[in-house]
């Protein structure tokens, strides 16, 4: 990974954590604030390795004590592997097309996440970027301000392989000016309630390592765990609590306070034996 790339899923989880604790200060009356990423404050930790230490190292102001934060994402493995997939093609292409473009446009591309999009192998992968980009600089040529023209009939007929009948794409041009191509990429996901058996059994290892994480910080006064909703396993807060009463409290039994952070922020109510 990149520094790049680190910097911005550091900052990324760093403002989920602010929104925890906003809520959190606000409904306890504390006022915590993030120090830094527990690997920093406590160097030490570097030597133990990422998966035996916790994230985030915070201090309320009003009391001096020591608060120590791990987030964990509620997503689906393959359906990430897909999303990300999408997303390094997509940059690609916006760094390819910087400066050859007349205008700001945006590129946006949806898809069904029970699809694979992108056929396996380098050789597609590349036919595909090599067609998208190609269909986005020759339509960005006559775009006119402010309209939007599909750009998935130009694709499919150039493709050795066929895309599924969810896939959408479109060229929206935002401006005149400058030379750039933004983008937005969404992959759904499924839903349902209640997690499935694999599901479940998923979430109690997150939980379980999470716990283990935070037992840890022994400095800490309280812990808490941040469970960040990424959309590709969509799930409501009443799917986590009902999770967390499934599952056996010896796996989070080190765990003061639960949020879930997605839309909004909300407390997950924690059962004891």
């Amino acid at each position: 990974m990149t520094t790049n790339k680190q910097d911005r899923k550091e900052q990324w989880e760093k403002n989920h954590v602010q929104r925890a604790l906003d809520y959190h200060n606000k409904k306890y009356e504390t006022n915590i604030e993030i120090r830094d990423k527990a690997i920093n404050v406590y160097p030490n930790l570097r030597k133990q390795g990422r998966q035996l230490h916790w994230d985030w190292v915070c201090r309320d102001t009003k009391t001096g004590d020591e608060i120590a934060i791990e987030v964990k994402k509620l997503t689906d493995e393959k359906l990430e592997v897909r999303y990300n997939t999408l997303v390094d093609v997509l940059e690609e292409i916006k760094n390819d097309l910087s400066n050859k473009l007349p205008g700001t446009f945006l590129l946006s591309i949806s898809i069904s996440p029970k699809t694979s999009y992108l056929p396996r192998g380098q050789q597609n992968k590349q036919k595909f970027k090599d067609v998208l980009r190609e269909a986005i600089f020759q339509t960005a040529q006559t775009l006119k301000l402010e309209a939007e023209q599909a750009l998935t009939p130009q694709i499919i007929g150039q493709l050795p392989f066929a895309l599924p009948d969810s896939f959408f794409c479109a060229l929206y041009k935002l401006s005149d000016k400058g030379s750039a191509l933004y983008k937005s990429s969404g992959v759904g996901g499924s839903w349902s309630l209640k997690l499935n058996e694999h599901e479940l059994k998923k979430f109690e290892e997150l939980a379980s390592h999470a716990n283990e994480q935070l037992s840890q910080a022994t400095n800490a006064k309280r812990t808490i765990l941040v469970i960040i909703e990424e959309g590709l396993r969509m799930t409501i807060p009443d799917t986590v609590a009902i999770a967390f009463e499934q599952i056996n409290h010896a796996s989070y039994s080190q765990i003061n306070h639960i949020y879930y952070v997605s839309g909004e922020v909300e407390e997950i109510p924690l059962t004891t034996p």
